[in-house]
């Protein structure tokens, strides 16, 4: 079973949505965001100053503890992974190849030659197994989601720079999940909150809630970051980040809200960008179909008939984004494109009736974990009146907002997922029973997935997993929304390997 908090930080949630449905007329953006500065080379030298939301003392230099935007940032660039995304394809990063054998069993790991800590010292493959270790610790609040798939505790140093790690079940990919799922690498031997990585920034000072400063690794595997320093603030307010940029302390900020997006970047220096369609972030609710009513495939088909995607967008997301076609992981590779269902209120109605539940009332549980959070749930309550359900809106607090307990007894929570790849989404909302789909035909596709080694028995299954998803799933995707920072326009190399409201800025600075 997943903690809380490792399904919110995986499940890529978007601050980035707009507020209250009403003022929200105009759907279309004030001044259409652009495309800039990762493809613009910065110059070297200088000090880029960032933004983001912070999590006060809870902050951490350890790698597997801090879980703020303004963590995850900050631990991209001081630590490196065995292995990141560029877009949605995997590419190497401290880890050259994880080759899995022909039963995917087990797997061995190939480390890259020449790396070296912020200390001096070389970088081995007893680091990577005392990460291992580290990470997976059953005394630690949250250990690492591999320990599911991996059996660290037998995994063996073959040499310097090879490790072979047995599995608990079959995996064709394991590359896959020492990417999506996170795996920063720390020295053996050195405590994390030390931190002393191999990442392109080493740290220079730190104080929680505040501000971190970071100093260029010269010795960095992949050649020396662009800035000298990167100075990163945290705050917890999305106006005081949108703030920070426009009164000059700061270059650059991520995931802002869309009415400031409206507002418009008010100065030639400055513009509004978006991550692009890789970048977003599928906003929906998912539907518990382990109880009355929707454990009928017609109820849940009728709820998906019944909304209004494109009020939904304009609405909550202000025009920033684009209708969703009920499935999760939008811009993951495998993912399918299929057009969204066109809303068809007497096909619905027929359902409703169909499944003998016309007139009922059901519960939708909802926080605003995320701006608009609520919003959408209200607008989805009024648009469902028009089918024959009323929808009781369960509005709590973020800290119970994910209670095991709590959930087992709505029939739906409102939730969202950014790009990641299917195979987390899929298994993160499978470890829920709740919230996954009690279908022998997703089960075993999604096992055949996990497990085979044939790229293209991989994207067979895939499409098997989303035509399930599509004809009787029970996830509604009403709307992908756009991803939005605000930067100097002179802010370059601004990357995402992951989530877009996560930046990597290792190879970031100003042109």
């Amino acid at each position: 079973m997943l903690s809380r908090r490792e399904l919110l930080l995986s499940a890529g949630l978007s601050a980035g949505a707009g507020v209250l449905l009403t003022g929200c007329s105009s759907a279309e953006p004030a001044a259409a965001p652009v495309r800039a500065g990762a493809a613009i080379t910065p110059r070297t030298g200088g000090t880029l100053r960032a933004v983001f939301t912070g999590g006060g003392a809870t902050e951490s230099l350890d790698p597997f503890a801090g879980g703020s935007p303004v963590d995850l940032v900050r631990h991209d660039v001081v630590f490196d992974s065995l292995f990141t995304f560029r877009g949605n394809e995997l590419a190497p990063a401290l880890a050259e190849s994880a080759v899995p054998a022909a039963n995917g069993r087990s797997f061995l790991l190939k480390l890259r030659e020449g790396v070296v800590w912020h200390d001096g010292s070389k970088f081995t493959a007893r680091d990577v197994l005392a990460s291992f270790q580290y990470m997976s610790a059953p005394q630690r609040p949250y250990p690492s989601e591999l320990s599911a798939y991996f059996d660290f505790s037998a995994a063996k140093v073959v040499d310097e720079l090879t490790l072979s790690v047995p599995t608990r079940q079959a995996v064709g990919d394991p590359a896959l999940l020492l990417a999506a799922f996170p795996a920063k690498i720390v020295k053996s031997g050195v405590t994390a909150t030390k931190a002393i990585g191999t990442g392109p920034y080493r740290v220079e000072a730190f104080a929680a809630g505040r501000e971190t400063r970071l100093k260029k690794f010269e010795q960095y595997w992949n050649g020396p970051a662009y800035a000298d320093e990167i100075v990163l603030t945290s705050l917890t307010d999305p106006q005081a980040k949108v703030n920070a940029v426009l009164t000059g302390q700061s270059d650059y900020t991520a995931d802002i809200p869309y009415t400031s997006a409206k507002t418009g970047a008010n100065s030639n220096d400055l513009e509004i960008r978006t991550a692009g369609d890789l970048g977003r972030v599928g906003f929906g609710f998912v539907l518990n179909a382990t109880k009355a009513p929707f454990r009928d495939p017609r109820a849940r088909k009728a709820v998906r008939l019944g909304i209004d995607r494109q009020a939904l967008v304009d609405s909550v997301l202000l025009g920033y984004g684009r209708p969703g076609n009920d499935l999760f992981g939008a811009g993951s590779k495998y993912f399918d494109a299929r057009e969204p269902l066109a809303r068809n209120v007497d096909e619905a109605r027929k359902l409703v009736r169909a499944a003998g539940i016309e007139g009922a009332t059901v519960t939708f549980r909802t926080a605003e974990y995320e701006i608009g959070y609520n919003a959408s749930t209200q607008l989805v309550a009024e648009q469902l009146k028009d089918i024959g359900l009323t929808v009781k809106a369960d509005v709590v607090g973020v800290p119970e907002f994910f209670d095991v307990k709590a959930l087992g007894q709505t029939d739906g929570i409102v939730f969202s997922i950014g790009a990641i790849p299917l195979l987390v989404a899929y298994t993160r909302l499978a470890a829920y029973p709740t919230l996954g789909l009690p279908d022998n035909q997703l089960r075993a596709a999604v096992s055949t997935a996990l497990a085979s080694t044939d790229e293209k028995q991989r994207q067979r299954a895939w499409v098997s997993v989303q035509t399930v998803m599509a004809d009787r799933g029970n996830t509604v995707v009403w709307g992908l929304a756009d991803t939005l920072s605000l930067a100097r326009k002179n802010v370059a190399g601004v990357e995402v390997r992951g989530q877009a409201k996560y930046p990597y800025l290792g190879k970031a600075g100003l042109a």
